[in-house]
């Protein structure tokens, strides 16, 4: 699949094994949710930062620029209703989550993933339960995000290509199109995925 990968950096977590990661990612997900405040927030996001900048993977950074409006939205509309340290807290929770999301798909092979996640799943399989379309779904929401990005950079690209003026606000309809077309062709894929199992023997 596609997405940012990274690139340099200082610091080699693409030898990381991808179960380690996906388990720092979900016990700092987690974690990022027991603090409200926005100064401890911040620092979180900072730290994010640098790890993305140390392992090469500054790219996932740009994954915000999609959620750039929605973010903004979400801050206004709590500081109109009088609790801009809420809106604050929420803007940075969710830039360092899909920041640090995005280091981890950068430095992640798929396939590593998968196997990580048919082994977590493994005890469902023992009961007779399909587990691939699940990996496949988990795997594929680790994913969204660069992918977001990478049609976002499709389209202001192809703006630019057409038009002297600066890519804006229109661009928003397009893409919530685009990515609403994704998502319904990886839900019929993996559902599709999902009945052919089941009909294994």
């Amino acid at each position: 699949m596609g997405g940012v990968t990274a690139r340099g950096g200082i610091l080699p977590l693409n030898r990381v094994p991808a179960g380690w990661k996906l388990l720092a990612l979900a016990a700092s997900s987690a974690a990022l949710f027991l603090s409200a405040d926005p100064l401890v927030l911040a620092g979180a996001f900072a730290a994010v930062l640098a790890l993305a900048w140390a392992a090469g993977a500054l790219a996932a950074v740009t994954d915000l620029r999609p959620l750039a409006l929605v973010l903004v939205l979400s801050f206004a509309a709590h500081a109109v209703l009088g609790d801009w340290h809420l809106g604050l807290a929420i803007v940075l929770r969710i830039g360092a989550l899909v920041t640090l999301a995005g280091v981890v798909t950068a430095t992640t092979p798929f396939g590593e993933m998968l196997e990580v996640l048919d082994r977590l799943l493994a005890p469902l399989r023992w009961m007779g339960l399909p587990t691939r379309p699940v990996s496949v779904a988990i795997g594929m929401t680790l994913r969204f995000v660069p992918l977001l990005s990478l049609r976002w950079r499709t389209l202001r690209d192809a703006w630019t290509a057409r038009s002297a003026r600066r890519p804006s606000w229109r661009l928003l309809v397009p893409f919530v199109v685009g990515v609403l077309n994704d998502a319904d062709r990886a839900a019929e894929a993996l559902a599709a995925r999902g009945a052919f199992l089941e009909k294994r023997p």
